[in-house]
């Protein structure tokens, strides 16, 4: 949307940013732009929406901006509290879903400070809570970009953005307030020092296991979860297999993937889990599902339909993609169990 469209409808009167609702109508208004500092008339008619406009009748590029920019960090600044929102863990490089760590809480503010320094970084306003600090952003025509995002990784200072963005109409100092400081759509984590150290903890906790082209298909051999069995050794499909799997922790790479399924980590809770016993449940777990795609006609290999056959030993069900599957599974005539064989 053009900035000329974008009503300005918070000035600046005897230095303090002010809404056009606590003004009286004309030049009498006492407001000049918070951007170039021209005088402005106060416009509050029964027909048009109440705005500001400059009194020569110039266009200022960055008022609308500038004036939700200092009417957030008026209202954040005079906070005791904000909402921060919920953290998710997000894996970038994966089609894991999101995990929520934590649900939105109110923090207390101890010390605001305006557009200071550090680092290299200027952010909009800062919140201090004890010796802990928080970034906020305030994003109306420009958001933050990865070349400044790249510095809050590297700064590692949790980062909130408020999106202002589509407020398209005048915006009451209660509504502003009401986006600014509860838990609102508008508010996102742009980075989160605790979502991070969680997700440094699955990659160190993660194996890195290469691609094997075979024709026109991508493998990854010694699948620690054996979703695929050939001629008695495991491995997966990259695409079928590997990229929605829930222990995919990264498939950005051309040469392979970062898996966790050897130490069977797949959430955050799983950490807390004894080794031996992620291992031995995620095992009896992978059984059951076996058995269940046996039990409904399907090979647990490779997901095809199981066919009837006939050896030279009797009867016996193979899986109909044979023979790039060799899976087959009959009973013994001796003890009645299950054999199947990969």
């Amino acid at each position: 949307m053009s900035k000329k469209q974008l009503n300005l409808t918070y000035a600046l009167r005897n230095g303090k940013i002010t809404c056009i609702s606590d003004v009286d109508s004309g030049l009498k208004c006492g407001c000049v732009c918070p951007s170039c500092g021209e005088p402005l008339i106060a416009k509050k008619g029964s027909k048009v929406m109440h705005h500001f406009s400059h009194y020569s009748g110039h266009n200022c590029e960055y008022g609308y901006e500038t004036s939700l920019h200092l009417a957030a960090k008026e209202i954040i600044s005079k906070a005791k509290t904000i909402v921060i929102p919920d953290v998710f863990l997000h894996f970038p490089d994966s089609y894991k879903k999101d995990e929520l760590l934590c649900k939105a809480k109110e923090m207390q503010i101890d010390k605001v400070e305006l557009e200071k320094h550090y680092d290299g970084i200027i952010p909009d306003i800062v919140l201090h809570k004890g010796n802990k600090k928080l970034f906020v952003e305030i994003f109306v025509t420009h958001r933050i970009d990865e070349e400044k995002l790249e510095k809050l990784r590297k700064a590692n200072i949790s980062t909130i953005e408020i999106d202002l963005s589509k407020r398209k109409d005048a915006i009451t100092a209660d509504e502003l307030a009401n986006v600014l400081l509860n838990n609102s759509e508008e508010k996102k984590w742009k980075y989160n020092v605790y979502a991070q150290q969680h997700l440094q903890r699955f990659y160190e906790n993660a194996d890195r296991r290469r691609f094997v082209s075979r024709g026109y298909a991508l493998h990854i051999d010694n699948c620690p979860i054996k979703v695929r069995i050939y001629k008695g050794k495991p491995y997966a499909n990259f695409m079928d297999n590997c990229l929605y799997c829930e222990y995919c922790i990264s498939a950005n790479s051309d040469d392979g993937i970062l898996c966790s399924g050897r130490k069977r980590i797949s959430t955050v809770k799983d950490f807390d889990i004894p080794e031996e016993k992620r291992i031995r449940d995620s095992e009896d777990m992978l059984s059951e599902l076996r058995e269940s795609a046996i039990a409904g006609g399907t090979c647990p290999n490779c997901g095809n339909a199981l066919v009837k056959r006939h050896g030279e030993y009797g009867d016996f069900m193979g899986c109909s993609n044979y023979p790039h599957c060799r899976f087959t599974v009959s009973r013994d005539p001796k003890t009645g169990k299950i054999k199947t064989k990969a």
